[in-house]
């Protein structure tokens, strides 16, 4: 036998008095062929530490320890193991690989305790970061068995919580292999620890007996399956089920001890309260997707003699919905029906009124045989008044191209902000149509006019989004009036969806990315004739030109 530091010694011993004298060696001694790890002999001290080793067999089935450090290659380890801390050295002779074992003293055993807690507190704080990292379901559960592998297990499955009779995993493992699929619950029922897990009636890890994982053999290799005991860990939080993490270890590592359970434990409370917040968001994700899809705005329709244009903007903070609201349908005598509103306040409950308000009015429209702007508004004067929480401004009429190619106007105002026309000589002016706030009082009283477009004209309806929105150089100054005249009055000759395009775009450019309140713009044109030279721009661009006839 060579040593290990370039000397050589003698022996004439036989092979049994070789054996005897290694017997009396307080360090352990194994050999192993060095090609496949196999157990050729061991000494005494070696037999206390590793009671399962048996010549002829795979290391891996009883010293762990060394057949993970001879696939690494390496020549020194030093790991825990049935509770010692082992220390280990590698020799060669020939063919063989001799390892030298001792135990840590117990000042060496406290130090490489202390070593192993903060690699167990270094493990759980970059868990804690890298799961706090994201809050996409899906990405939270795959980082979750990301992290267990190697560390804790070599192949782990997060199983998510039941939904009907199936439900989601995730795997990570052996070595760089990740998949997902869906699994029946039943089969997972088959395990009374998976189960229990899986309903938040497990609080501590446990090992699953060696005749119960075949239940599990569609979520891992078989030769984990059947080679290993795996341990099973509840994640919760708040005692709401989040999921169930199962991990394998492989023949060549030692089975789940006390200290592991204990780590898996904590890792278990951080993974489940991630997992949970991570399903929470998605609800509430998919919940604000659904109400976003039922309360934005219908596309506009296609109307034969008008252009129509939009644009909408709701306020950041509120989540992408918005207060404001407008809807334009086809009328059956021709020309196209329309309202357009902004609901006080803004986020989610003016958005959950806007959209009441909006498919009242949608109903008025369907079951009305003509349009009368202001029945619609006293009905949904009622309306709002019942629900007694808070008031909107209406504007709400019709538009109807007429032979000649202008298009006769009707409104009724509910308190809402004056529409602008853009004229043909390129002025603009306010169409006045006063009115009691719809919902502010039972006995309302709302303001009509009729007005004409003439090819090429256009009626702006904005809410006060546009002209309240602040910024500038102060970051403090309201758009105003003002500015959306002058900037309306540069659209000449430009279309209607182009138009409400710009003045969002205008608006914008103004708040530089300040928070604002809900923005909308609805824009409706009588088309110019063909061949219609372009409008000289006027000097003044506002004056007043409309003429009004109030309802009662």
């Amino acid at each position: 036998m060579a040593d290990d530091g370039g000397g050589a010694g003698a022996w004439s011993h036989t092979a049994a008095q070789l054996g005897e004298l290694l017997d009396l060696v307080d360090e352990a001694v194994v050999t192993c062929d060095r090609a496949d790890g196999t157990v050729l002999g061991f000494n005494r001290a070696a037999a206390r530490i590793f009671p399962r080793l048996r010549p002829g067999l795979p290391a891996g089935t009883a010293a762990a320890p060394l057949a993970h450090a001879q696939a690494r290659g390496a020549k020194r380890f030093s790991a825990a193991h049935g509770g010692r801390r082992l220390r280990g050295r590698r020799g060669t002779v020939d063919g063989l690989a001799v390892w030298l074992l001792s135990q840590a003293g117990r000042a060496q055993g406290a130090d490489a305790a202390l070593v192993d807690e903060r690699g167990r507190s270094a493990f759980l704080e970059e868990a804690a970061q890298r799961l706090g990292a994201s809050l996409h379901h899906g990405r939270t559960a795959r980082t979750l068995v990301d992290l267990v592998t190697p560390k804790l297990a070599d192949v782990s499955v997060v199983v998510l919580p039941a939904s009907g009779r199936r439900t989601d995993w995730h795997r990570a493992g052996p070595g760089d292999a990740r998949s997902s699929g869906e699994v029946a619950v039943e089969a997972l029922e088959e395990v009374p620890e998976v189960a229990n897990a899986l309903y938040g009636l497990q609080p501590r890890p446990a090992v699953v007996g060696a005749r119960e994982p075949d239940a599990l053999d569609h979520l891992v290799p078989a030769e984990f399956v059947r080679g290993g005991e795996p341990l099973v860990a509840q994640l919760a939080a708040g005692g709401v089920p989040a999921g169930v993490l199962i991990m394998w270890r492989g023949p060549e590592r030692d089975r789940f001890d006390d200290a592991d359970v204990e780590l898996a434990q904590r890792f278990a409370v951080r993974a489940g309260l991630a997992l949970a917040t991570a399903a929470l968001y998605s609800q509430q994700a998919h919940t604000l997707a659904v109400l976003q899809a039922g309360m934005a705005p219908a596309p506009l329709p296609a109307a034969d003699g008008l252009r129509l244009g939009a644009a909408y903007r709701p306020a950041a903070e509120a989540l992408h919905i918005s207060g404001d609201f407008y809807h334009v349908a086809p009328s059956a005598g021709g020309g196209v029906t329309f309202f357009f509103g902004d609901v006080s306040g803004k986020g989610a409950e003016a958005a959950v009124l806007a959209g009441h308000l909006r498919q009242s009015m949608r109903t008025l429209a369907m079951v009305a045989k003509d349009s009368e702007p202001l029945r619609d508004l006293r009905l949904l004067n009622d309306i709002v008044l019942s629900d007694g929480v808070r008031f909107t401004t209406l504007v709400t009429g019709s538009a109807c191209p007429r032979d000649d190619g202008s298009v006769r106007v009707e409104i009724a105002g509910g308190g809402h902000l004056s529409p602008l026309a853009l004229r043909g000589d390129g002025s603009v002016e306010e169409i006045p149509c006063e009115g009691t706030l719809v919902g502010a009082v039972p006995d309302p009283s709302f303001g009509r006019t009729e007005f004409l477009l003439e090819p090429g004209e256009l009626i702006l309806f904005y809410s006060d989004g546009v002209t309240e929105a602040r910024g500038g150089a102060s970051g403090r100054e309201m758009y105003g009036e003002e500015r959306l005249v002058d900037a309306l009055a540069s659209c000449t000759d430009m279309q209607a969806a182009s138009v409400a395009e710009r003045l969002e775009l205008l608006t914008t450019e103004w708040l530089a990315g300040r928070p604002h309140d809900d923005i909308s713009l609805l824009t409706l044109q009588a088309p110019p004739r063909r061949g219609s030279p372009p409008h000289p721009q006027p000097e003044s661009r506002a004056g007043p030109r409309a003429g009004k006839d109030e309802g009662p």
